[in-house]
């Protein structure tokens, strides 16, 4: 990766306006997504992870008050209830640098009257500890909790060089069995579209991930299909020539290569069907032939809504 345009992507990050916004929401009629705005992403701030942005951060950080007027002003304006809440920042949801702690202690008391079984925390592996895991465990007794961590691909090298993402595999697998010690469920974001790899060695990083979570105590794997998203670094070399988008055809192949045992294990995330709108740039999403576009987002719908192996596996036979 080359050091001064990560040098001059901080910069320009310095420079972004910010933004009074306190939350986002996303809902796909199962998994209501609520996105807490936040100071920004300590890494973010650094230059890492090439392909993440948010949009603009605040000046300051959310006060317990504003979770609970936010949590209260979302559940009581549902048309449909959900049956999975995810939760996250601007980076991570667990990060104090983002949610203080007392600002944790009012979300888990908000959800603790929430009619929803399942909760997501996404956060990044070095925020996960034994004091936040016990609180969580203490106030959500009667819930199910995932705890979802960004990961990207099981390769050190070409996250640091590729993505500027520096994570230590080994301490990774420590924070995994960490949380499983607490009954809590681990999934891990696995992404498609690595730059500077050809497509096949983009499929043969993204399987060989997929491989490397769930041999070592994953329970499920987050599968995104690289979005080039405006005001990254990786917008910046889409701009500069230097990465292509990922082509829908070639995602599915990733799919077709995933073994037998863990085909009902994944989730497909931001393939096509949302965008982060600037009002300027637009998300780039993965590309297909335009007459193909329903089919291929219709098959992704069906992917995520039936878990089980057989059916899934013919509904990849038919998209031969």
């Amino acid at each position: 990766m080359n050091r001064e345009l990560i040098q001059n992507h901080i910069k320009e990050k310095s420079k972004k306006a910010f933004t009074n916004k306190k939350y986002d929401t996303f809902f796909d009629g199962k998994v209501l997504q609520i996105c807490f705005y936040s100071v920004g992403c300590r890494f973010s701030k650094n230059g890492n992870c090439i392909m993440c942005d948010y949009g603009k951060s605040r000046k300051k950080n959310l006060t317990p008050d504003d979770i609970k007027k936010i949590m209260q002003k979302i559940f009581s304006n549902l048309d449909k209830q959900p049956k999975v809440l995810l939760l996250n920042s601007l980076g991570s949801i667990l990060d104090e640098f983002e949610m203080p702690k007392e600002n944790i202690i009012a979300l888990l008391d908000e959800i603790s009257n929430v009619d929803i079984d399942v909760i997501v925390f996404e956060t990044h592996y070095s925020s996960v500890n034994e004091d936040i895991l016990q609180l969580i465990k203490q106030k959500l007794s009667n819930k199910y909790i995932e705890i979802e961590l960004g990961f990207e691909s099981s390769n050190p090298k070409y996250r640091k060089n590729y993505l500027n993402k520096i994570i230590d595999n080994d301490a990774f697998i420590e924070k995994v069995n960490l949380i499983k010690s607490y009954g809590f469920t681990v999934e891990t974001n696995v992404i498609f579209g690595m730059p500077f790899l050809s497509n096949e060695e983009q499929i043969q990083d993204t399987v060989q991930s997929i491989i490397w979570c769930f041999q070592n105590n994953i329970d499920r794997v987050n599968l995104f299909p690289m979005n080039i998203k405006p005001y990254t670094l990786l917008y910046k070399l889409y701009e500069l020539g230097e990465y292509n988008p990922v082509k829908h055809e070639d995602f599915i192949k990733v799919l077709k290569l995933i073994p037998q045992d863990y085909i009902d294990k994944i989730y497909l995330c931001w393939y096509g069907n949302r965008q982060l709108n600037y009002g300027g740039k637009p998300t780039i999403l993965p590309i297909c032939n335009q007459y193909e576009y329903d089919k291929v987002m219709n098959f992704y719908r069906d992917f995520n809504l039936h878990k089980d192996k057989k059916y899934r596996e013919n509904l990849l036979k038919i998209m031969s």
